[in-house]
């Protein structure tokens, strides 16, 4: 405590020099705290901005910014660290990677100390006055993007409230006041406004979606999709649509379901497969849920399964059966379709189907538990529609009892 009192002393001893009072209640600026964000789970970043607000100019000498944050994000002893990202100059220029003063003939690096919910941050003083380093009015000059990095967690969500201080440590505003040539400086804090409307005040999201596209092969839909950052995930639950432009209801039905990463500061890849669809239109999308059961859905993609171009008998499956199996086939157009199993003597066991169908892609169960073990023959026979062109295919089939 005594050094943190010490080094503050010095400080100001540095920085005030010689005090100047002329024209120091003509002096008014803002310092605003805005365009806050967390761009990773354990990464919350902002802005502060310094602009002249009167008529008298003002040039920047030194700051000292005592910036208070919501305690809770700091907990059990976790390692949170400061950093500055970008300093700009008066024309938005970056001069430097780390925290200078963008206004002053000597640069020297900003100094963080980190606290408990408590952010203090310190310019060194400077010995002689920038003349062509004049504060613009707003939207004034960007004095540094500050970055907070927790290690070991993430900030679970909480609202930031960042906030300035003006005890203790205290936020101070110095400036160089007075003619050319003169390079004494002046507190100007009491004239200042100190601003946070401009923060977003973010929250952070369970998870944080980068793509999520579709592709069809043959009768099956592939749903890729990747994340940027995880927190507290839970799990993805596929969400499957018929698309129809004859009704504007949409009935989604859950089709899979994904573990997530749970917590992750990079990218992560999913993917499932939809198989064995109906010819048609295809909605899906992804309901998003955290641990509490909380959800967020994705944006919908589309996609299509088309008619089949040719007939087609496929072998049953499975194949030797008991004491049931499944016998798939597509017809391309409207069609008159009958499907018989045979027993292997010729005689016919079953009619499955006898019927007109549409064009698209069929499955039919065909139960033989009645039936003795042994080869049967299964044949489709259809007829189209339009053009009266047949189709004959005969496959064969076992039962083990």
């Amino acid at each position: 405590m005594k050094l943190k009192v010490l080094f503050s002393a010095m400080f100001l001893l540095l920085i005030v020099g010689f005090y100047t009072p002329a024209s120091y209640s003509a002096v008014t600026y803002t310092v605003e705290l805005k365009n806050d964000v967390f761009t990773a789970p354990n990464v919350y970043e902002f802005d502060i901005y310094l602009s002249r607000t009167g008529t008298t100019t003002l040039r920047l000498c030194g700051t000292q910014f005592d910036i208070t944050f919501n305690p809770t994000m700091q907990l059990y002893g976790d390692s949170l660290t400061a950093e500055v990202l970008m300093t700009l100059d008066s024309d938005g220029n970056v001069i430097d990677q780390s925290w200078t003063s963008p206004l002053m003939d000597q640069y020297e690096p900003m100094k963080f100390t980190v606290a408990p919910g408590e952010l203090q941050i310190i310019t060194a003083a400077c010995a002689t006055r920038n003349a062509a380093g004049v504060i613009p009015v707003a939207p004034g000059v960007c004095l540094g993007r500050v970055r907070l990095t927790k290690w070991g967690g993430t900030f679970n969500n909480v609202n930031a409230n960042l906030a300035f201080k003006f005890t203790g440590y205290n936020t101070i505003l110095l400036a160089f006041l007075g003619g050319s040539g003169v390079n004494s400086t002046t507190d100007i804090t009491a004239n200042g406004t100190y601003d946070v409307s401009g923060l977003n005040n973010p929250v952070l999201l369970p998870v944080e979606l980068t793509s999520f596209v579709s592709n069809v092969s043959g009768r099956q839909v592939n749903l890729n999709w990747e994340t940027k950052t995880e927190i507290n995930f839970s799990k993805f639950e596929i969400e499957r649509a018929l698309a129809s432009t004859k009704d504007a209801t949409v009935t989604w039905a859950s089709v899979g379901t994904l573990q997530a990463a749970g917590n992750s500061n990079s990218p992560k890849k999913y993917s499932y497969t939809d198989k064995n669809l109906q010819a048609g239109k295809y909605q899906y999308r992804l309901k998003m849920i955290d641990n509490d059961g909380s959800y967020k859905l994705s944006d919908v993609v589309e996609t299509a399964i088309a008619v089949p171009k040719d007939f087609a008998l496929s072998q049953n499956y499975p194949n030797p059966f008991n004491p049931s199996t499944k016998i798939d086939y597509q017809v391309p157009v409207d069609a008159k379709v009958i499907l018989e199993v045979y027993n292997i003597t010729g005689q016919k066991v079953v009619e499955l189907v006898n019927q007109d169908q549409q064009a698209g892609y069929y499955s039919v169960n065909f139960g033989a538990s009645k039936l003795a073990s042994g080869v049967y023959i299964y044949r489709i026979a259809a007829t189209a529609k339009a053009s009266g062109n047949n189709f004959s295919s005969i496959k064969k089939m076992m039962l083990l009892k």
